[in-house]
């Protein structure tokens, strides 16, 4: 990890010390790029395509776009024919991989193919939104906020009357799942309306090895050689559904210097975040984070590598927090080179001067900055106890359980609506999904032990949850003790303290009771804390949001919400590592690859590829980068041609484009994705999926 962040910080300080040349003119004739191009589909910039590309995007076009674009949960995907076949990434399907594997059976690693509908398998607990349309609610959610209020009172006042507009909107039909979006960090308010496919069903995932060729030492870079794809079918009323619009294959695939469009749903980002907000991220919460994952990380592999059942069994969770330790340290790369928060600094400072230069503006607005920083150093003086004083450890099952445990009477006591998630009467079958769940008591005592070490490094030996946690034993002992000492690994004995009460978690002897008992007034009274600031913090982030619009207009893309997003780019080399970085990889440089690391993990294949090798066509597109604006949640995303064909399937970025989740540059920040090309060529030949391509090249029904 630390050669990684040496690394990843080296090339952040040659990727944005200096601004090139070209990306100012950029800039210059179009100022919205300093947010980047991650545009919404009610408010496209036709007028920019126009210029820029010579490309004039009709209604009908983005219509047709919008309509064949889906969102599943925490990525994109797309209608690619007219029976209800859905692409994504192997990555986004790996829920549903797992969850509609067989005893005897392991699709992660062997891959499935549904050969004839009968044998497609319903992924549960799973569902498709289709963008049916967009509409400002902005007055209607911002007139609820009266004159007097405090902050708590205001955000509860606008969710209160998001609520409603979102419930009046779901009442108007079947299927539909309303959603007000928050833009512009609360400067405007949009009310999407998706139509909602709740029967999905797994088509085809490849092998593992080759969904994540490479595994995490190629994870976030480029050249790439990954089959990160699969696909579902949406069905409704038990047959598949035809769609009015998908995406058609494009015949041809893409070149270098192609217009390419990225449609999908980019989750977060912070370009519009105060200076201040990101030296918070830089120095508090990322450090922290990534301090977390690394512990966790090693416990897992620690336990996979001695044990192939948990090996099995880690493998989504290693997976999740491998890639979220690396995203999260190219992130914090970016924050801690001094040409980039020099470019935010200047950047800021110009926006700020057009608002002090404008006495309305400047009566409204300008105090918003500095009253940011006041929250962010509050927040900041808070952190380590935050962490501490919560039941978030590490991921141990058993610490949840306990905090749920003590908190129960407390939530059961309210009214059903005011009541945590999992206590409301309308999620009863989680509560007990939860209460069953069975206990890894080894792992258990790792991340209790990991999160101890943890505690008694940042907090004073007088702190009360310490005090209990470790008393004078080591984070071995303690978590040894903890463990073994609980009853709450039976399921029958958590129900019984669930279904006592008050007067069953107060008489309780359990040990993880008993600190639970302490944590739990502590965290609701820094929870207070923390809401109250975040709450301040959103009202100042909608005063600057509001400045923001004020001067620039709808110029400038607002930040990722996890809302469909269209992204112009061009299919582009860059330069890396002293040479070039073609557009395109190969399947000659897969096998290369393969050969070069002998076959060993990560960089193994299954046998059906090295079976492959002599028939498939070597010199076929495999993966390919262009200048798209992408995040985390664009994973599954289509990547289109200005005919509104797919091209490719975007599945990742390179490393020098993490650092674009707050101040965007197309210099060498590439998006990464499985070519059109490559799809077909393996479904054909690696596979035998000749169904498959016939239907993706036909788009036949």
């Amino acid at each position: 990890m630390r050669r990684l962040l040496f690394a990843t910080l080296a090339l952040a300080a040659v990727v944005l010390t200096a601004r090139p040349a070209a990306a100012q003119a950029l800039v210059k004739e179009y100022p919205g790029l300093e947010t980047g191009t991650m545009w919404t589909f009610d408010v496209p910039p036709l007028d920019y395509w126009a210029k820029r590309y010579g490309f004039q995007a009709t209604p009908e076009w983005l219509e047709k776009v919008r309509l064949s674009a889906v969102r599943q949960p925490g990525c994109s995907a797309s209608f690619v024919s007219g029976n209800g076949l859905v692409m994504t990434n192997h990555h986004c399907a790996r829920g549903c991989i797992d969850a509609v594997t067989r005893e005897g059976e392991d699709f992660l690693e062997d891959g499935f193919y549904a050969k004839t509908p009968g044998d497609e398998r319903q992924c549960p607990n799973f569902w498709l939104d289709q963008l049916l349309g967009i509409r400002d609610v902005t007055d209607s959610v911002t007139a609820a906020v009266k004159a007097g209020m405090t902050p708590t009172q205001a955000a509860e006042a606008r969710a209160t009357a998001i609520t409603d507009i979102q419930n009046r909107c779901a009442a108007t039909a079947a299927n539909l799942n309303c959603q007000v979006v928050t833009m512009y960090r609360g400067g405007q308010y949009k009310l999407y309306t998706f139509h909602r496919y709740s029967d999905v069903r797994l088509v085809f995932a490849p092998d593992g090895p080759a969904a994540f060729f490479g595994g995490d030492p190629d994870n976030f870079t480029y050249p790439r050689h990954d089959m990160d794809i699969s696909f579902y079918r949406a069905y409704e009323n038990g047959q598949p559904v035809q769609p009015e619009h998908f995406f058609k294959w494009s015949a041809n695939g893409s070149a270098e210097g192609d217009l390419v469009f990225v449609v999908g749903n980019p989750g977060s980002t912070g370009r519009l975040n105060t200076l201040a907000q990101m030296e918070y991220l830089r120095d508090v919460q990322y450090p922290a984070q990534l301090d977390g994952l690394a512990r966790q990380i090693a416990v897992l592999h620690n336990l996979a590598n001695a044990d192939p059942v948990r090996a099995r069994a880690f493998r989504n969770r290693i997976f999740g927090a491998e890639n979220s330790q690396k995203a999260t340290i190219g992130y914090r790369a970016g924050l801690l080179d001094p040409g980039l928060m020099t470019w935010k600094k200047q950047w800021e400072d110009d926006f700020k001067a057009r608002v002090q230069a404008n006495p309305d503006l400047k009566t409204k607005y300008g105090a918003a900055w500095d009253e940011v920083a006041k929250i962010n150093a509050e927040l900041k003086s808070l952190d380590v106890r935050r962490r501490y004083h919560g039941f978030n450890a590490f991921g141990s099952r058993l610490m949840n359980l306990a905090g749920l445990l003590v908190r129960a009477p407390i939530e059961m006591a309210k009214p059903d609506g005011e009541r945590m998630g999992m206590f409301r009467a309308a999620n009863k079958a989680q509560l007990d999904r939860f209460l069953g769940a069975p206990t890894d008591t080894l792992l258990e005592r790792r991340m209790l032990t990991a999160w101890f070490q943890a505690m008694e490094k940042e907090l004073p030996a007088n702190d009360p949850v310490r005090s209990v946690a470790l008393g004078t034993r080591t984070p071995e002992a303690a978590a040894a003790a903890l463990v073994s000492g609980t009853v709450l690994g039976s399921a029958d004995q958590a129900r019984r303290l669930l279904e006592g009460g008050q007067s069953a978690i107060t008489a309780s002897t359990d040990p993880l009771i008993a600190l639970a008992r302490v944590i739990e007034p502590l965290e609701r009274e820094m929870s207070a804390k923390v809401v109250a600031l975040r709450d301040r913090e959103a009202q100042q982030d909608e005063l600057i949001a509001r400045a923001l619009l004020a001067v620039f207009g709808n110029s400038v893309a607002p930040d990722a919400t996890f809302s469909l997003r269209i992204s112009d780019g061009v299919v582009a080399r860059y330069p890396y590592n002293g040479t070039i970085a073609a557009p395109y990889t190969t399947f000659y440089g897969l096998y290369d690859r393969w050969t070069a690391f002998g076959g060993k993990d990560p960089w193994r294949m299954t046998q059906r590829w090295i079976d492959a090798k002599d028939t498939i066509n070597l010199a076929t597109p495999f993966n390919a980068a262009s200048t798209n604006d992408i995040i985390g949640g664009n994973s599954g995303s289509p990547v289109i041609s200005k005919d509104a064909e797919i091209v490719g399937l975007i599945f990742d970025g390179n490393i020098e484009q993490l650092p674009n989740r707050f101040l965007y540059t197309q210099s060498v920040a590439r998006s990464v994705w499985v070519d059109s090309r490559g799809i077909v060529e393996a479904l054909r030949s690696v596979f035998g999926a000749q169904t498959l391509v016939d239907e993706l090249v036909g788009g036949k029904k």
